[in-house]
């Protein structure tokens, strides 16, 4: 097999040539019921790469720089996602502030089941947002259970919280996983971010992003990872709160 478990970094792969070359090594992964390459860091010129890597990982979905994402593009694969990798390290930059919600709401910690979760995350992505298309076949209960409860990217943490009204219905949530390795790809990590789009839930998101910094920091973790597609206006939110970027990714269907 051209992909093999690359000898000087545990838990990662490589890629390949014939003549046992390395073309770029990742981490392997499953997203959509597919086969994914994570973090493809190229080893050798691109123009070399995307014949191999379309040869040898047909049905996988590639997830690179730049460079590669839009080579791939160019020679007949299909963007999934343009998204950054954004971090905010909070031994260098700790959290010590944090503003109220929006009148009428309340933030409390994230300890409700998953089928409270889904109307504020269904209400938050309508087909028209940078990431409404790709959820539109998806099962916004299922897609709840799977994090909150099922836990599938990782337990849930305790400075998770939700923004919900007087009369108890969440309207907006920040779900933060340990999704296992080291910051700034892996580590405490935001699941989702999301809230009503209503005017009145204005703001709800900010006050609980503060919230989960200030008790992250406190509870000692070293950093918080996201990723955000372009096009979200959520990514200045994020770089206004000191998130700062890491990576450009393109992810493509091959």
């Amino acid at each position: 097999m051209p992909a093999v478990q690359d000898p000087f970094r545990p838990g990662w792969q490589v890629l390949v040539d014939t003549a046992g070359r390395r073309v770029g090594s990742f981490v392997r992964a499953e997203r959509d019921g597919r086969p994914s390459a994570e973090l493809f860091e190229l080893e050798t010129p691109v123009e070399d790469a995307v014949p191999i890597v379309l040869a040898e990982l047909p049905g996988w979905r590639v997830v690179a720089g730049e460079e590669l994402g839009r080579a791939l593009v160019d020679a007949g694969g299909r963007l999934f996602r343009h998204s950054y990798v954004l971090t905010r390290d909070l031994v260098a930059h700790p959290a010590s502030h944090a503003g109220p919600p929006p009148p009428g709401l309340e933030l409390r910690a994230a300890d409700r089941p998953a089928a409270d979760l889904v109307g504020a995350y269904r209400a938050a992505f309508p087909p028209e947002h940078p990431d409404g298309a790709a959820r539109v076949d998806e099962d916004p209960l299922e897609e709840m259970r799977r994090i909150v409860e099922l836990r599938v990217v990782g337990p849930v943490l305790d400075c998770s919280g939700l923004a919900v009204d007087r009369q108890g219905i969440v309207r907006a949530a920040v779900i933060i996983t340990d999704s296992g390795g080291t910051p700034p790809f892996g580590g405490p990590w935001v699941a989702e971010c999301f809230r009503d789009p209503d005017p009145a839930y204005k703001g709800a998101g900010r006050a609980l992003l503060e919230r989960m910094l200030v008790d992250a920091t406190a509870a000692g973790l070293p950093a918080i990872g996201l990723a955000v597609t372009h096009g979200n206006p959520a990514h200045e939110l994020y770089l206004d709160l000191g998130f700062s970027l890491v990576f450009s990714a393109y992810s493509v269907d091959l």
